[in-house]
Order: C-alpha cells, then sequence, then structure tokens
C-alpha cells in the first residue's frame, strides 16, 4: 500500500449538507485533491496541464486544439473505432479541450470499470496513435469549424474581438488556428506537443467518487506514470501590458450589428476579484436583473440580450461582454452603454443590490456540488488559480464581509469607459 498524505477539510454546512477534501500526496510525487462519495458508483475526475493555446508556436496555432481533439482517436492497440467502441462499453467519458492558459480533461467512469478506463485514459494521454486518417479528419473538422465561424457574425464578431484587443500578446491568436495555420500541423509537431505539455510536474488533479483513496492512489500512479517528464519549460504567461482600446468598426452585410466590448479585469486570486464580480453582477452579470438588461432591453427595447461577465487568467483577466442589435440602432446602443458604464464607475450600487449580489453569489456556490464530475471541476479550479484549500470554508466569508464602500471603491478603479475596446461587426448605420 502506498503511503499518502493527506490533508482532511471540512467544508461547514452549504445548503445543510458537508463535504470532506482530501489533499493527497503520493510518495511517488503525485499530488491531487480528491472527494470520496460512495451515494453513487461513479468516478469522475477533472485535470489540466498548464500551457495552452497561449504556447503554440507561431504558424502552426491551433496545435494544442489538433491534439485534445485527437487523444481519442486511438491508441496503441486500438483504432479510433475501437477506442470508442471500448469507451462505451465501459461507461466510460473522456473528454479534452483547450482554452488560451490550460489543455483540459474530463474523465467518468462507473466503479466496476475503474481499472480499464484508468488504463484506456493512459494508453490515450501516452500512448496515442496520431494515424495520418486521423488527423486528416480532424484537419477538416477543424476547417470546417473556422468557416462556420468566419461565415457567423457573432462568433466573427468574438474573434476579432479577441485578434484585435489583445493585439501582440499571444492571446489575440485562435485557439483553434486558421485555416493556413492548420495545414502547416505535422504529426512531429503533435508528438512535440505531448512531450512538452502533457507532463507530469505539469498537472494538475481534482477527483470526486466511488473509490478509497488508497485504491485511488495507486490507480492515479499508474495512469500517469508514464507522462512525460517534461523539460524545464516557463509557464508563466505574461500579463497583458498592453491592450486595445476605442471603437473599431468592421463591415459586413448584415441584417444585424454584433458587438463585442472589454477591458481590463482581474487575476482569479486578487483581493477584490469578488468585489469585482458582483459589482459587474449588477452591470452586466446578472442577467435580467443587470442594469444594462433592464435599460437596453426592457426601457429601450434595442437588443434581444446584452451581458458582461469576468474572464479571469492565472495572472491577469479582462471584462467581455457583448449584444446585437438593428444596424440602425448601433451608435444609440453604443452610448447607452458608455453611459452605465460610467454610472458603475461614478455612482456603484445600492446597498439592496449589493444584498442581492450576495445572495446569488452565496446561493449559486451549491451548483459546484450537483454531481461528482462538477466538485471534481471545483477541486481542480481552486488549485489551478491557486486560491488554497481554505476556499471552501473562507469564500462566504469573504463574500458576507464586503461592504458597499468597498463594493463601490473597487468599482470606482475598475469600470472604465475610456479603457473600453469595443468592436463592431455588422452593416451599422
Amino acid at each position: 500500500m502506498q503511503k499518502i498524505f493527506s490533508i482532511l477539510i471540512l467544508l461547514l454546512p452549504i445548503n445543510s449538507w458537508s463535504l470532506d477534501v482530501q489533499n493527497i500526496k503520493s510518495k511517488e510525487g503525485f499530488s491531487f485533491w480528491f472527494v470520496e462519495d460512495h451515494s453513487v458508483p461513479i468516478i469522475s475526475m477533472s485535470f489540466s496541464f498548464k500551457g495552452g493555446a497561449f504556447f503554440d508556436e507561431k504558424g502552426k496555432e491551433g496545435t494544442s486544439n489538433f491534439v485534445a481533439s485527437l487523444l481519442d482517436e486511438g491508441s496503441e492497440n486500438f483504432n479510433a473505432k475501437q477506442f470508442q467502441e471500448k469507451m462505451k462499453s465501459l461507461g466510460m467519458k473522456l473528454r479534452f479541450s483547450v482554452n488560451r492558459d490550460s489543455f483540459s480533461g474530463t474523465f467518468q467512469t462507473i466503479e466496476e470499470n475503474k481499472k480499464e478506463s484508468f488504463n484506456l485514459l493512459r494508453l490515450a494521454l501516452t500512448k496515442p496513435t496520431f494515424s495520418n486518417d486521423s488527423i486528416e479528419k480532424i484537419r477538416n473538422q477543424v476547417s470546417a469549424s473556422i468557416r462556420i465561424n468566419q461565415s457567423d457574425i457573432q462568433r466573427l464578431s468574438s474573434e476579432k474581438f479577441d485578434e484585435n484587443f489583445y493585439k501582440d500578446h499571444n492571446f489575440s491568436r485562435s485557439e483553434i488556428g486558421t485555416l493556413e495555420s492548420i495545414t502547416k500541423i505535422k504529426r512531429d509537431d503533435l508528438m512535440n506537443y505531448l512531450r512538452n505539455f502533457l507532463t507530469k510536474s505539469n498537472l494538475t488533479i481534482g477527483i470526486s467518487g466511488d473509490v478509497e483513496k488508497d485504491e485511488l492512489t495507486t490507480l492515479i500512479h499508474s495512469t500517469f506514470k508514464d507522462l512525460a517528464k517534461g523539460v524545464n519549460m516557463e509557464f508563466n504567461i505574461p500579463e497583458l501590458r498592453s491592450l486595445n482600446k476605442g471603437v473599431l468598426n468592421i463591415k459586413k452585410k448584415t441584417p444585424q450589428t454584433s458587438v463585442v466590448f472589454g477591458h481590463r479585469g482581474l487575476q482569479r486570486n486578487h483581493e477584490d476579484f469578488f468585489a469585482a464580480r458582483i459589482a459587474n453582477y449588477v452591470l452586466g452579470g446578472g442577467g435580467f436583473q443587470s442594469k444594462l438588461y433592464k435599460k437596453i432591453r426592457e426601457e429601450k427595447g434595442l437588443v434581444y440580450s446584452i451581458y458582461s461577465y469576468l474572464i479571469p487568467y492565472i495572472n491577469d483577466g479582462v471584462i467581455i461582454g457583448g449584444f446585437s442589435t438593428k444596424n440602425e440602432t448601433v451608435a444609440e446602443t453604443i452610448d447607452l452603454l458608455k453611459s452605465e458604464w460610467k454610472k458603475a464607475k461614478n455612482i456603484g450600487i445600492s446597498e439592496s443590490e449589493l444584498q442581492n449580489a450576495k445572495s446569488y453569489f452565496i446561493g449559486s456556490f451549491s451548483r459546484n456540488f450537483s454531481s461528482t464530475l462538477s466538485i471534481a471541476s471545483l477541486l481542480k479550479t481552486i488549485q489551478v488559480y491557486n486560491l488554497g484549500i481554505e476556499y471552501f470554508t473562507e469564500r462566504k466569508k469573504i463574500i458576507e464581509n464586503l461592504s458597499l464602500n468597498k463594493v463601490n471603491e473597487v468599482s470606482k478603479r475598475f469600470f472604465e469607459v475610456d479603457d473600453l475596446f469595443i468592436i463592431v461587426v455588422g452593416n451599422a448605420k
């Protein structure tokens, strides 16, 4: 039996129940957070590797997404069809995805098939086939997705926003690549990505489900032990030192215009993150309750929906929003957007708005515990953003202790209409 070192954290009751979070470190060097749950015969895991699309080689943008799309397309002893059939027979689900700063996976299996399922995951991560047929299949699929993005005005506006907002930063590049870049991606590029990024030292794991911790530790070791050690790479992504401002119009003959807007935000572990999040909830993140929605949709009838949300990165963050409107009402809608943005800075929110936002964020946290997969994802996320295991007990206190003065002070520093970058895609009048 392997030696493990555990830290047991009791989450104070959230909606009348509790959670034991175990921080497990094996003698082989693997570390993971685990919640043991025998209520259903399912094991769920969420894991990620530092890196993501940011580190795709220049001219070969989309490499990381290519790898994510190929890992369930066959491995040692299994072609693509056989691999898919094997997963299905085991009751196993496996999905990989890429964002700007990470390469992530989710894994689920039923308890009785856990050994075979974890072994299949091992083969996917360490022995992928990357056959020529599968490579060309994925290349065609990605090409089709790129063409769809180019023809869909909302997707196009988001893509053009990123391209221009982040300027010379690698976040400006498409996560799935371009029609030109994906033609240059070869099998050797995919294998190099595996060796450099899907490594032991680069791995973060959260798990929840029907398994004993000693057996789980053995499974984790057997699954990930064959990952590459990796080379000494610097995975710190630089801050967003220079972001675009102002308005950029891109003309397209469309019946409606799509608008995306945003400016700098906050990294997830910033001390003012929750204050900014509450302020944004009132402004544009609260759906029907938000000021942007009430003013621009309900009062003026200019949009079907309008939103804003915070996107945190490891070392930085942004606030992004968007809407679609008639070509002839673009200017009016942008003026109203700017007006509400100024009010968020200069006036802030009321006490009743603060309490409503607090109630939402405190109450909504329980959604993270609705399934073993959502718990596993939360465990991983907290580690990725370096929030500390005490986050489970401190989160509610942090929100409850936020004063109106504090939130409005943060709003005054956070919302800056002159820093907004607004991209307009369509036939705006």
